[in-house]
């Protein structure tokens, strides 16, 4: 039988229910109707039947058309490695309810099918405990080949002992409260240890352990990370994980969108939008993906939630004009409703009360507000409330590093909806909460441009004009801060001579 066969017939119900929804809601007619047509049929037909039971005809031209579908059909599987990393195991306990019942055939059949599909999709926790059977039986029947298997498991655990021990040098030697305490010699060694295994023969190894060097790279903020030849080395990466999302990682790791996350965090650094925005539209394509992410907070995608909410906050930033969403690009419009139903749906998870996510609902909550602050009065008004709710509840966590950030987009809120007098005491209670220590500059000039066209809009008085004009001057290479204080001035005819 070929590989698809038998990795189908080694289904659970519950998985193949899973793998055949999946394939009928991506419009995959063929491979649903190969892999139900293996699942339903009464004995197991040879390649050449199954051919024909598809296509009509096992014609030398067809069967090339059928191969290329198994194939296929075969990497769409990683549905299922993906989500169900472990969804072989359970036939380890029918082996052993078969050989309790003396069918000793059907279970060995049943443990070729799995050592095959199993070494396929390099599942080795699997393949250590089928081995060991074959191992144990050729010992009972008295075969020479018990050793042969005994080597094999031995191999079988090295794989696994290789990428754990991946896992475990992530863990330990790269987590943020440590990033300071790594040393240029610290470094080189742990990029070493990764670049021991990019080209292993395991797909799986070689994947994470480039992954692990470029997560290294990146968290350390290495010059090599910015290099244009990183660029090629992560696309290389994002094909080589498509091409291989059949391969298991360990379960409730999203190989890809920690890809995709570091990918987006060098467009980031670059300034490139075009490409940032690509990666963002990509990442919230697969972003639903994985199921169990309805149980935890997925980190690579709320660092893309922050990404579009402050490109969005800063690039389409004049929310104060009246004719705002008339000039807003549909595309934009349609983008923001995503990530604004996105962050709602984020918000309403049931895993947010035991307060282990305290400082993650925080940003959620401040991105929300932001996408709000781009529509109509009514949202506007539950984005200040949101921000002083989210203010006043968490005063005792410890968000400093965050609070520049929300008022830039509390005082926006207050100023568009020309609550003038909000602006101005929000202004004083931002000045004296952050005591004149400025977190991001760009965030203190935004804030600043705002209160003094307040002040001026409200009282004419000439110093703000004075006062904008020296704002606008410190702004240097701040666009976005300049480009607003000339919207600004132009829009609320302020004199200020730029």
């Amino acid at each position: 039988m070929i590989s698809i066969q038998k990795q189908v017939l080694l289904l659970s119900e519950f998985h193949f229910k899973e793998f055949s929804e999946y394939l009928i809601n991506t419009n995959a007619d063929l491979p649903y109707k190969l892999i139900t047509t293996i699942r339903h049929s009464k004995k197991h037909h040879e390649s050449d039947e199954l051919c024909a039971l598809i296509y009509g005809d096992a014609a030398e031209k067809t069967k090339k058309k059928f191969l290329q579908l198994t194939h296929h059909t075969f990497k769409l599987s990683g549905f299922l490695s993906r989500n169900y990393t472990n969804y072989l195991k359970h036939n380890l306990q029918v082996i052993e309810e078969l050989l309790s019942k003396g069918e000793k055939k059907k279970a060995n059949d049943i443990a070729d099918w799995l050592s095959d599909v199993a070494e396929k999709i390099e599942d080795y926790t699997t393949l250590i405990e089928v081995t060991k059977f074959f191992a144990q039986q050729c010992f009972i029947t008295e075969s020479k080949d018990a050793n042969k298997y005994h080597k094999k498991v031995a191999e079988y655990i090295e794989l696994e002992h290789i990428k754990n021990s991946m896992y475990l040098y992530l863990r330990e030697n790269l987590f943020f409260k440590g990033k300071e305490n790594i040393s240029k010699s610290q470094a080189n060694k742990d990029l070493a240890f990764f670049n021991q295994f990019t080209n292993h023969k395991s797909n799986s190894i070689s994947i994470l352990a480039r992954f692990g060097k470029y997560y290294e790279l990146s968290f350390l903020s290495h010059p090599d990370f910015f290099k244009q030849e990183t660029i090629k080395e992560l696309d290389d990466l994002e094909r080589d994980f498509l091409n291989n999302a059949h391969v298991c990682f360990h379960y409730l790791d999203d190989m890809y969108f920690k890809i995709l996350g570091l990918r987006l965090q060098l467009d980031v650094n670059n300034n490139n939008t075009e490409s940032m925005l690509q990666e963002v539209k990509k990442m919230n394509s697969i972003s639903s993906f994985l199921k169990f992410w309805k149980s935890y907070i997925n980190i690579p995608e709320i660092f893309s939630f922050s990404v579009q909410a402050s490109h969005y906050l800063s690039s389409y930033a004049f929310i104060f004009r009246d004719d705002y969403h008339k000039t807003l690009p549909h595309d934009i419009k349609e983008n923001m409703q995503f990530l604004k139903q996105k962050l709602e749906s984020e918000l309403a998870k049931n895993i947010w009360d035991d307060g282990e996510y305290i400082i993650k609902l925080i940003n959620l909550k401040c991105f929300y507000s932001a996408i709000l602050l781009a529509g109509n009065e009514n949202d506007k008004a539950k984005s200040v409330r949101i921000l002083e709710d989210t203010l006043v509840s968490y005063q005792q966590i410890p968000f400093q590093k965050f609070l520049d950030g929300m008022f830039v987009a509390l005082i926006m809120g207050y100023f568009s909806l020309a609550q003038h007098d909000k602006v101005i005491s929000t202004y004083k209670r931002y000045k004296k909460i952050t005591s004149d220590q400025i977190v991001v500059k760009e965030n203190d000039l935004t804030i600043d441009s705002y209160y003094f066209a307040t002040q001026y809009i409200t009282n004419q008085r000439k110093q703000y004009v004075e006062k904008l004009k020296a704002t606008f001057d410190d702004a240097g290479d701040f666009l976005h801060v300049r480009d607003l204080i000339t919207e600004l001035v132009s829009y609320y005819k302020i004199p200020v001579k730029l």
